[in-house]
């Protein structure tokens, strides 16, 4: 495999996440490729203020901004989704480019949002120097999509480094920023059923070389649990209603262009007007019908990442928590993981739709930061 297109070349495997989890399916990342990261400083205090969408959406934001950098030079990375921020690999040749678009929906983020983006790189070389390991897969979910899995405490190890350095100055003051595709028009969204809570959870292995036995181990009592990740997702179509809302694509408007423009909201107006018939009535736009589309919106959702660790949001109900609770607290026991959990009562959720047929993944998380939350229980745990 090239170093170039080293993701590209990896075979996306067309099995359950929890089967993923065998040593022979993970590569060892190269050396010149880059860990990215972005995080958004300050975020527990942003949702306690009940700002819980704009962490979502500038969090959304940093990875699609990536994502755009990478398509326009016709190189597929991997990229995690946090709730209150994005990581990303990178080849070295577009470190730089991805950096300023970084540098450059933050310092957006900044003006007309008020969250502050802490953004750094790091080599993977420089990461295996320190006894960090970074291996990767890749599995299909959803029609078609790759979704990359992480094993590994490298990108835990990126974080740390990250934490204690400054941003960068952005040099290129000239800069577009491309943020094409983002979307955020759907309202929050309730459990399946009345009688289901949503619940985010966040586990780590205390000890990396475990971590594909212990998290295969906990997906499969999730999936004995809970249900498979179908049944357990937190969306489904008679939940999924688009928000007429002119502060939400205002907000929208703001992440892709740093200013106004009217003729976007009106025409996100209109889009969104038309979307509500669209879906009202299962009406047929290109080659896909609008139920057909929130099937594969919940297929394509991204609502379990393994990027060293297990971030997952789900939908069941009390009592299922209470038994997945159980199984975690005897492992936390036993010394083999560390866990958080937040629960919510709805979901959140920014789309990066490349095109309505099939390419557009969905970023969800609890409606009051489920993840940024349960963040805070696992970091006080870890300390």
């Amino acid at each position: 495999m090239g170093n170039e297109n080293f993701y590209r070349d990896i075979k996306a495997l067309k099995l359950s996440v929890t089967d993923v989890l065998q040593p022979q399916y993970f590569f060892n990342v190269p050396d010149d490729w880059y860990i990215i990261i972005a995080d958004i400083q300050n975020s527990t205090e942003a949702v306690a203020s009940g700002r819980h969408n704009d962490v979502n959406l500038v969090a959304a934001g940093s990875l699609i901004a990536a994502l755009n950098i990478a398509k326009q030079n016709n190189i597929e990375i991997p990229f995690f989704f946090s709730g209150d921020g994005g990581t990303l690999l990178a080849p070295e040749e577009l470190v730089s480019s991805i950096m300023t678009g970084l540098l450059v929906h933050n310092e957006n983020s900044i003006k007309n949002f008020g969250l502050y983006m802490h953004i750094g790189s790091v080599s993977i070389k420089n990461i295996l120097s320190n006894g960090s390991t970074v291996k990767i897969s890749k599995v299909e979910i959803g029609l078609g999509l790759h979704k990359a899995i992480i094993i590994g405490n490298g990108l835990k190890s990126a974080e740390q480094q990250i934490k204690h350095s400054i941003n960068p100055e952005n040099e290129n003051t000239k800069y577009d920023l491309d943020m094409t595709g983002l979307e955020c028009r759907w309202d929050k969204v309730k459990p399946p059923n009345v009688e289901n809570e949503i619940v985010c959870y966040l586990i780590e292995s205390t000890h990396q070389e475990k971590q594909v036995e212990v998290y295969r181990n906990v997906l499969r009592k999730m999936d004995e649990i809970y249900g498979s990740l179908v049944i357990r997702s937190p969306l489904a179509p008679n939940r999924l209603k688009l928000l007429l809302n002119l502060q939400k694509a205002q907000k929208e408007m703001l992440i892709k262009y740093g200013r106004w423009k009217i003729d976007y909201l009106i025409s996100s107006f209109f889009k969104t007007l038309l979307g509500l018939f669209y879906f009202r009535n299962n009406l047929k736009l290109g080659n896909i019908q609008g139920r057909d589309y929130l099937l594969q919106l919940i297929a394509n959702a991204d609502t379990l990442t393994i990027d060293g660790r297990i971030n997952t949001i789900i939908s069941g109900q009390q009592n299922k928590r209470t038994q997945l609770l159980e199984y975690l607290a005897a492992k936390e026991a036993e010394g083999s993981l560390v866990y958080g959990y937040h629960i919510s009562k709805e979901s959140v959720m920014t789309c990066y739709i490349e095109n309505m047929d099939s390419n557009h993944i969905h970023f969800v998380d609890g409606s009051d930061g489920g993840y940024t939350e349960a963040a805070k229980l696992l970091k006080r745990k870890l300390r």
